[in-house]
């Protein structure tokens, strides 16, 4: 497999962390003290704080059976050992066919290659909005 494939398998295996957030898990994604950023500007440091927040959520009756979707919409190497990968998704919960919309996040990771393996060091999860009004109107529109 490329490296790039190697970072799509592990992004992919991400939407476990709100069905299974197991220890295991999360030390193959992430590294020992990465930084995890959610939509609502939490900073979550290191593997055993994103855990507990994790199993916490995982734990709840609003989050069971919950899924995280994404979709990887751009993988950068900086180095040869470090990859920005841009991506968008949402959770969906069991009551929802498909996301909405208005739920979508877009997110930057940032992936370091730690003795052959690739795994986050950063996340970082925006909320995605539409421009405001005062935004729209002083936008520059393309011709």
């Amino acid at each position: 497999m490329t490296d790039e494939q190697l970072i799509r398998a592990k992004a992919a295996s991400m939407k476990l962390m709100f069905q299974a957030p197991t220890r295991e898990l999360f030390e193959s994604l992430f590294t020992t003290d990465c930084d995890y950023v959610t939509f609502m500007g939490q900073h979550l440091r290191g593997i055993d704080e994103n855990l507990k927040v994790h199993q916490q959520l995982a734990g709840t009756w609003f989050f069971r059976g919950a899924e995280l979707v994404s979709e990887i919409k751009q993988v950068k190497f900086m180095r040869p050992d470090v990859a920005v990968v841009i991506a968008e998704g949402a959770i969906k919960f069991r009551w929802q066919k498909s996301v909405k919309r208005d739920r979508l996040s877009i997110n930057t990771n940032v992936f370091v290659k730690q003795d052959g393996d690739w795994k986050l060091a950063s996340f970082q999860n925006t909320r995605i909005q539409r421009p405001g009004l005062m935004q729209r109107l002083f936008m520059k529109k393309d011709k």
